[in-house]
């Protein structure tokens, strides 16, 4: 019975889906939901679901609070730079000027590491 316990231990994290969180010393599996602005200043040492505007632009993609339209489109107020990410087939995207962004918010799984957030998730 002495050895049970890791076993079970083991069974009930890759059971529950948080297997691949314990990297990251949270162990939960229903990350805090952030603006991007409180991401930016708070900085939060854990998985969290971050809610913004997707915006590529020259090459580098950023989650914005805003993304202001007139003229080129660009982040307006708070933005992450976002590495590793994709938005899936059912993202409405717009297109103008060379520029393309999401016209809804995006909700970005991540790691929060100054102004960028790592694409992490639940495994």
């Amino acid at each position: 019975m002495r050895y049970m316990r890791p076993v079970l231990l083991g069974v009930v994290l890759v059971g529950t889906g948080c297997g691949g969180m314990t990297a990251y010393g949270s162990g939960n599996c229903s990350p805090k939901h952030v603006s991007v602005a409180t991401a930016r200043s708070e900085q939060p040492k854990q998985l969290v679901r971050v809610e913004g505007h997707y915006l590529p632009k020259n090459g580098i993609t950023r989650l914005c609070d805003v993304v202001m339209t007139s003229g080129s489109p660009k982040c307006e107020g708070s933005s992450l730079v976002v590495r590793s990410y994709k938005p899936n087939p059912n993202v409405a995207i717009q297109h103008a000027n060379g520029v393309a962004w999401s016209t809804g918010t995006v909700k970005i799984f991540g790691l929060v590491s100054g102004v960028t957030l790592r694409v992490a998730g639940c495994a």
